[in-house]
C-alpha cells in the first residue's frame, strides 16, 4: 500500500513539474508570435510603399531616355542614368524587405510548430521520415521512430536534405562511439540552452524547404542532379572566352563614345554598336544562360543557406563539435565566403527582371557575358566547398532536432557506459510521444538479468517496454531522455513487438517472431552486451507450445552481458526470472489503471470485464 502511495505521489509531482514547464514554454511562444506578427505587418506596409517608388523611378528612366534620344535634351541621358542608379539601389532595398518579411513569416510558422509540439498537435506535421524506414528496421518499427506519429515526426527541425538524412542515421545507428557521443551530447546541451538561435536558424532553413519542395523530394544545390545545363560544357574555357569578348566590346563602345564626342565619327556609330551588341547578346543568350542559369534558378535556396551560415558564424559556439562545424562553414575560403561573392553576382543578374535596364546594359557592355564569366570562375573555385558547408549545416540541423525533446518537458542527459556487464538504470522514465501531463513515470534497475512483466490488458506493459526502448534510442543518438536519470551500457538493442506475418514469403506471425528471437540469440553468442525487449512472447501459437518455447528462449537470453525484458500473460513463465507487474483496480463497474510498475507477479486479470464492457458477454445474475 505504501509503495502504491509513493508511486502516486511521485507521478503527481512529475506531472506538476512538467505542467509548469509546458505552461511557461507556451507563454513564451505566444509572446514571440505576437512580436513577429507586429513586425511582419510593418514590413508589408514598407514593401508596398517601395513598390510605388520603383514604379515612379521606372517612369523617370523611360522619360529621360526619350528626352535624350530626341537630340535637343542631352541632359535627359543624365537624368536617366541618375534614376537608373537610384532604381538599382531601391531594388536591392526592396529585395531586402522581401527577405525580412519572408523570414518573419517563416518564424511565425516555426513558433506555431513548436506550439503544436507542446499542445500535442505535432502528429499532423508533413515530414514523418517514412522514407527512411527500411524493411528490416524492426527496432524503428516497434518503437515508432519513423512514420506517422513517430519520434522523427515530433523532433525533426531539419529542412535540408542532408539534415534530414543525418537525423535518420543517428536515430538508427545503434551502438555509438562513446567519444563522439559525449561530444554530441555537449553540442546538444549548448543548443538546448540557446533556443533563440535555433529558432532563428530553423526559420532560415525553412526557406530552403519552401524553395526546394516537400521533404523527401529535395535536392542539394549545384549538384550533378540539378546542374544539367552545364553537363557538357567546359566551364573554365567558356568563361574565359566570354570574358575576353565582354571586355573587348566594352572597350570598343567606350572608344565609340569618345570618338563621337571628339567628332571623329558620327554619333550614329554608338547606336550601331549598341544594337549590334544587343542582337549578339540575344542570339548567344543560350550560352551565358547555361553558365549562370543553374545558379539563378536556385537563388533563393542559396540565399537561405547563406543566411544560415551567417547565423552560425555569429553564434560563438563553445562546444568542440559546434565550433568545428562553424569553422567548416565560415572559415577562410569557405562556403560562406563563396556564397557571399555569389550574392553579388545574383544581385547583378536580377537586373534581368527589368527588361529596359537589362537591354540597355547588354547594348553598352555585353552585360550577360561579364556575369557568365564571373559565374564560371565562382563555380570552379567554390562549388565543392559549398557542398561541404551544406553538410555542416545539416549536422547542426540534426543536433538541433535532438535538442527538441528537451524543450517539451523536463529531461536529463543519459550516461552511456563502456563495460562488459549489461546494465540499465532508468529513474522515472516516461514515453516521449505521450503528452507530458499524461505520461506516468516508472523506474527499474537491471544488471545482467532477465525480468518477466505480467499484467492485465491495457495496464501498461507494452508502453513501458517502448518507453525504455525509445529513450535508449534517444540516449544513443546523443539526445536528452525523458527521465530523471538513465545509465546504460553501450549495447545493442533488439525488439520483438509488432510482429506480423508475410503472406508473400509464406511466413506466419509465429515464425516471424522466431526469426527475430533467433537473431537475438545469435548475437548473444558473441558475448557482447545487448538489451532485448519482447512483448507478449510467442503470442502467435497455442499456450502449451508458447510456454515451452518461451522458457527455452528465456534461458538462452539470460546470462552475462544480457538484459532481457519479457511481457506475458502466462503466469507459468514467472518462475524463470525476476518478476514485475502492472495492475488495474475497480470502482464499481468501472475499471481503472494506475500504470505504475510494481515488484512481483500480477494477481489480477481483466479480460472478461473488458468483454462485458464491449457487450460481448452477457451479465450473469
Amino acid at each position: 500500500m505504501n509503495q502504491k502511495h509513493d508511486q502516486k505521489k511521485e507521478e503527481s509531482r512529475e506531472q506538476e513539474v512538467n505542467g509548469k514547464f509546458i505552461k511557461e514554454a507556451i507563454d513564451a511562444i505566444n509572446q514571440q508570435l505576437e512580436s513577429c506578427r507586429i513586425q511582419n505587418r510593418s514590413k508589408k506596409r514598407q514593401y508596398n510603399r517601395i513598390s510605388i517608388g520603383r514604379l515612379l523611378l521606372f517612369c523617370g528612366i523611360v522619360s529621360g531616355v526619350l528626352l535624350g534620344t530626341a537630340g535637343k535634351f542631352w541632359w535627359g541621358w543624365l537624368v536617366a542614368a541618375g534614376m537608373l542608379a537610384a532604381f538599382v539601389l531601391i531594388m536591392q532595398y526592396h529585395e531586402k524587405l522581401r527577405l525580412e518579411q519572408q523570414y518573419l513569416e517563416n518564424r511565425i510558422r516555426i513558433e506555431c510548430r513548436q506550439l503544436a509540439r507542446l499542445q500535442g498537435g505535432w502528429n499532423t506535421f508533413p515530414d514523418t521520415g517514412a522514407e527512411f524506414l527500411e524493411e528490416k528496421d524492426y527496432v524503428a518499427r516497434d518503437l515508432d521512430i519513423f512514420g506517422k506519429a513517430s519520434l522523427y515526426q515530433m523532433i525533426c527541425v531539419a529542412h535540408t536534405p542532408w539534415g534530414r538524412q543525418r537525423l535518420a542515421e543517428v536515430l538508427k545507428q545503434g551502438e555509438p562511439d562513446l567519444q563522439c557521443l559525449r561530444e554530441r551530447q555537449e553540442a546538444v546541451q549548448e543548443l538546448l540552452q540557446n533556443r533563440e538561435l535555433m529558432e532563428r536558424y530553423e526559420s532560415l532553413a525553412l526557406g530552403v524547404e519552401l524553395e526546394t519542395g516537400k521533404p523527401g523530394t529535395q535536392k542539394e544545390p549545384l549538384t550533378a542532379e540539378n546542374t544539367t545545363a552545364t553537363k557538357n560544357i567546359d566551364i573554365r574555357k567558356t568563361g574565359t572566352i566570354l570574358r575576353i569578348i565582354g571586355i573587348g566590346y566594352t572597350g570598343l563602345f567606350i572608344l565609340g563614345i569618345v570618338g563621337a564626342l571628339l567628332h571623329w565619327w558620327p554619333t550614329g556609330i554608338i547606336m550601331v554598336l549598341f544594337f549590334a551588341a544587343l542582337g549578339t547578346s540575344w542570339l548567344t543568350s543560350g550560352i551565358s544562360s547555361r553558365l549562370i542559369g543553374d545558379i539563378f534558378t536556385q537563388e533563393r535556396q542559396l540565399h537561405s543557406y547563406l543566411q544560415m551560415m551567417y547565423t552560425i558564424k555569429s553564434a560563438g559556439f563553445e562546444s568542440q563539435t559546434l565550433s568545428e562545424l562553424a569553422g567548416r562553414i565560415a572559415g577562410k575560403g569557405s562556403a560562406m565566403e563563396g556564397l557571399g561573392k555569389l550574392e553579388h553576382i545574383l544581385d547583378a543578374y536580377n537586373i534581368r527582371h527589368n527588361p529596359i535596364v537589362h537591354w540597355g546594359l547588354s547594348g553598352i557592355c555585353l552585360y550577360d557575358y561579364h556575369l557568365a564569366a564571373r559565374a564560371a570562375d565562382w563555380r570552379i573555385r567554390y562549388e565543392q566547398k559549398l557542398q561541404d558547408g551544406i553538410r555542416a549545416l545539416g549536422e547542426i540541423e540534426m543536433l538541433g532536432s535532438l535538442a527538441v525533446i528537451g524543450t517539451l518537458r523536463q529531461t536529463s542527459m543519459p550516461e552511456i557506459l563502456q563495460q562488459e556487464q549489461a546494465e540499465l538504470l532508468v529513474q522515472n522514465v516516461s514515453h516521449p510521444l505521450i503528452p507530458a501531463e499524461q505520461a506516468v513515470p516508472n523506474s527499474i534497475t537491471l544488471k545482467d538479468q532477465t525480468v518477466i512483466i505480467t499484467g492485465s490488458n491495457m495496464s501498461g506493459k507494452t508502453t513501458f517496454l517502448r518507453s525504455i526502448g525509445i529513450n535508449l534510442v534517444l540516449a544513443c543518438a546523443g539526445a536528452p531522455v525523458c527521465a530523471e536519470a538513465v545509465r546504460a551500457t553501450r549495447m545493442r538493442l533488439f525488439t520483438s513487438m509488432r510482429v506480423t506475418d508475410d503472406v508473400g514469403h509464406g511466413i506466419s506471425t509465429f515464425y516471424a517472431e522466431i526469426l527475430r528471437i533467433k537473431e537475438m540469440v545469435e548475437y548473444g553468442n558473441s558475448n557482447r552486451p545487448m538489451l532485448c525487449l519482447i512483448d507478449e512472447i510467442f503470442k502467435g501459437t497455442n499456450s502449451a507450445d508458447r510456454i515451452i518455447g518461451a522458457e527455452a528462449v528465456i534461458r538462452r537470453l539470460t546470462g552475462p552481458g544480457h538484459l532481457t525484458i519479457v511481457s506475458t500473460h502466462d503466469f507459468e513463465l514467472c518462475d524463470f526470472a525476476e518478476n514485475y507487474h502492472f495492475e488495474e483496480y475497480y470502482e464499481g463497474d468501472e475499471i481503472h489503471f494506475d500504470y505504475c510498475l510494481k515488484r512481483g507477479m500480477c494477481t489480477t486479470t481483466n479480460a472478461l470485464h473488458l468483454l462485458k464492457m464491449a457487450g460481448l458477454t452477457k451479465n450473469e445474475k
